[in-house]
């Protein structure tokens, strides 16, 4: 019997997490509420230089998890493992990148 590949179900969380990190070094958003464009004003701002990112941020979580949902319903992920391991793995895939999402979301809320 063939060894199943460890990241077999996990390709979509890693690759996704991956692409998020790299692109919020390259966009360099703001960190600090003080650096806020907005920062003791009324109005509301962007974290980014291009507000139209913050639509992303907030869409691409989505769809990422829903990707990492189709991914766990792939027969190769199951390959090799019992139903309560895929179950897990499964589980554990989603909660991770749902963690991940809030904290994006918290990231993009920072300067409203």
């Amino acid at each position: 019997m063939i060894k199943p590949s460890p990241l077999s179900g996990f390709r979509v969380l890693i690759g996704g997490a991956i692409g998020f990190v790299v692109l919020l070094l390259v966009l360099d958003p703001v960190t600090r509420q003080e650096d806020c464009q907005n920062y003791h004003a009324a109005g509301n701002a962007s974290v980014f230089d291009d507000e139209r990112w913050d639509l992303f941020f907030l869409a691409a979580p989505l769809l990422w998890i829903l990707l990492i949902i189709v991914e766990q319903l792939l027969p190769w992920t199951w390959r090799g493992r019992g139903g309560w391991v895929v179950a897990a793995r499964g589980l554990g895939a989603v909660l991770i990148a749902m963690l991940l999402s809030c904290a994006d979301l918290m990231m993009v809320s920072l300067c409203h």
